[in-house]
């Protein structure tokens, strides 16, 4: 069979994926996007809210929830499906990235420490649910937020759980499963709950293997 009919039936066109967010989502050249891959945006906006480089693979949801969320990934990324990336703040992603499948990057907390504006987030969940977007009317003054940033060649394993203000350090590996709270140096290996350093890794002797 002809590759490029497999592609058709496999992939979706980059452009018509995205074609209903023109305002919002610029996509650059040679993406291919899986057809695991949604786009979930929550908010009216003229601005773009979703920048997306040239030659990405990439099978993830890119989830936007408020009017201040925005979501960069860089070029020649590969983020695999059953991904989401979730942002009220920012989530900026570098060059050659690897991101397995399950992974989840969150900017914000979601809700409150306080019970009383949870027990009212439940409130407006309810009343707005009809509406087809159920936090249409949240409130996101007293949730916190904050920039999550991950540098080029970076490695992300299966169901890693990225968190609010974190920065990932360039070529840094995240072993699957780890709970990421805190920053990570530049190439390092971090893994468990929380996420704590493993060793190194001999950037030198990856070049030099290289050529």
């Amino acid at each position: 069979m002809n590759i490029s009919l497999i592609l058709r039936k496999v992939f979706y066109n980059p452009y018509k994926s995205v074609d209903k967010y023109k305002k919002m989502v610029f996509c650059g050249h040679e993406n291919i996007l899986q057809k695991s891959f949604k786009l979930d945006i929550r908010v009216n906006s003229e601005e773009k809210r979703i920048c997306i480089g040239e030659k990405n693979f990439l099978g993830c949801a890119l989830v936007l929830e408020s009017d201040t969320g925005y979501i960069e990934i860089g070029n020649s990324c590969f983020i695999n499906g059953g991904t989401n990336i979730i942002s009220r703040s920012s989530v900026i992603i570098g060059d050659f990235v690897t991101i397995a499948w399950g992974v989840t990057i969150y900017d914000h907390d979601s809700h409150s420490l306080n019970y009383l504006d949870r027990r009212n987030d439940i409130e407006q969940q309810l009343n707005d649910f009809t509406s087809g977007n159920f936090i249409r009317n949240k409130n996101w003054a007293f949730v916190s937020s904050a920039p999550i940033v991950i540098k080029n060649d970076v490695w992300i394993g299966m169901n890693v759980i990225i968190l609010k203000g974190v920065t990932i350090g360039e070529g840094a590996i995240i072993a699957a499963g780890a709970v990421v709270t805190k920053n990570v140096d530049p190439w390092t290996i971090v893994a468990g709950n929380p996420a704590k350093y493993v060793k190194s890794i001999n950037i030198l002797e990856a070049k030099n293997n290289d050529e």
